[in-house]
């Protein structure tokens, strides 16, 4: 696919994180493993921009929806904080790592700050965008992110802004460039206490970007007007056909499976199956028929962008964690819910559901289901 065009695939890149389809649990001969859908640490789901296209001088606010998995109830979560820097417009090549030597930079006066101690003191910025420490962060785009750019083969002129996150479970600190590759290194890690570097289950980089399109004559009336994405609809979860409460006090219960965690994993053909073994349930993200919008780039405007959901649970297992939910030619399709496996041990289990479409939109949606 060339460079013109990759603005039509998904674009939320987080860094830590590259599985996007569960396997199946009953894996039968097949080493055990941990299914990704299993949230065990750190797990950024999905960072949710309230305009995934914008125009110039507009404001865009992004909001990181995140859950530490790791430890079990008694231990309770571990502290996160999300740190956000904006400010990269149209990097060289139109690549995320063109921004890293802004980062850098940025970096280093941002732990200049911390050490500092003052929160009162004013934070660094890049090109008058400042970092910001929060689950919410708002950039504005620049006036001229569409100066001087070209079109590409196919569509309009486009610019690009990106914004990083970090959720991390210690104090943020600048790291020295080791790649080897094109990307090289990200210019920040996570470091405990005692200075020592946090591993990905307590550390998770990222990006999102945000794309701005040279506005168009309407085939129809001729009216100039740029490309916009709406984030695709999510209305709820369904548990076993029914819509999971958001009361705490009407949860979704489950029974406890009898297969515990180590026994789910384990290898060999005469490996117990819970899926055969146990009470499982259907969950099922609530999205409506027409989610999908037209793909303005298609030489046949009946085709739609493509959408699909990502489920995870913090406990017990999600048998196939990823559902097509509309196809470019076909539309929409009605089956996209998967199997839950509950954990053998009591407790209440966070199930996530997340939407997207190729067009860098997404929802989120969390329920909780009490196993008792």
């Amino acid at each position: 696919m060339g460079r013109g065009r990759r603005w039509r695939r998904a674009l939320l890149g987080t860094l830590a994180l590259g599985a996007i389809a569960a396997p199946a649990i009953s894996a039968g001969c097949v080493a055990g493993f941990d299914p990704p859908s299993l949230v065990d640490g750190l797990r950024v789901f999905a960072v949710v921009a309230d305009k995934p296209y914008a125009d110039p001088g507009e404001e865009v606010t992004f909001r990181i929806h995140y859950q530490d998995g790791l430890g079990g109830p008694e231990d309770g979560s571990r502290p996160v904080t999300v740190y956000w820097f904006g400010g990269c417009e149209n990097p060289i090549g139109d690549d995320y790592y063109g921004c890293y030597p802004q980062f850098a930079e940025l970096a280093e006066k941002f732990d200049a700050w911390q050490r500092a101690g003052d929160p009162t003191a004013p934070l660094p910025d890049l090109n008058g965008v400042r970092p910001s420490i929060g689950d919410t962060y708002t950039i504005k785009i620049g006036e001229g992110i569409l100066d001087g750019r070209k079109p590409p083969a196919s569509g309009p002129a486009f610019g690009s802004a990106y914004v990083f996150f970090v959720a991390c479970t210690g104090t943020l600190g600048p790291v020295q460039d080791q790649g080897t590759g094109r990307a090289g290194t990200f210019p920040v890690a996570c470091f405990d206490g005692e200075g020592r570097r946090l591993g990905p289950d307590s550390f998770v980089p990222g990006y999102t970007q945000v794309y701005v399109f040279e506005a168009e004559a309407d085939p129809e009336d001729g009216a100039e007007e740029r490309r916009r994405n709406a984030n695709p609809a999510l209305d709820g979860l369904k548990f076993d056909g029914d819509e999971m409460s958001e009361d705490v006090a009407t949860l979704a219960e489950a029974t406890p499976c009898p297969i515990d965690a180590e026994e789910r994993r384990e290898v060999g053909c005469n490996a117990r199956d819970p899926i055969d073994e146990c009470r499982t349930y259907t969950i099922e993200a609530m999205i409506p028929e027409d989610v999908a919008e037209g793909d303005p780039d298609a030489k046949l405007q009946a085709l739609k962008e493509i959408v699909w959901v990502n489920y995870f649970a913090d406990l017990g297992d999600i048998d196939g964690g990823i559902k097509l939910v509309s196809d470019a030619s076909r539309g929409y399709l009605g089956d996209h819910a998967v199997t839950w496996i509950p954990p053998a041990e009591p407790g209440i289990a966070t199930i996530t559901a997340v939407v997207r479409d190729t067009r860098g939109g997404s929802s989120v949606v969390q329920r909780l289901v009490r196993v008792k």
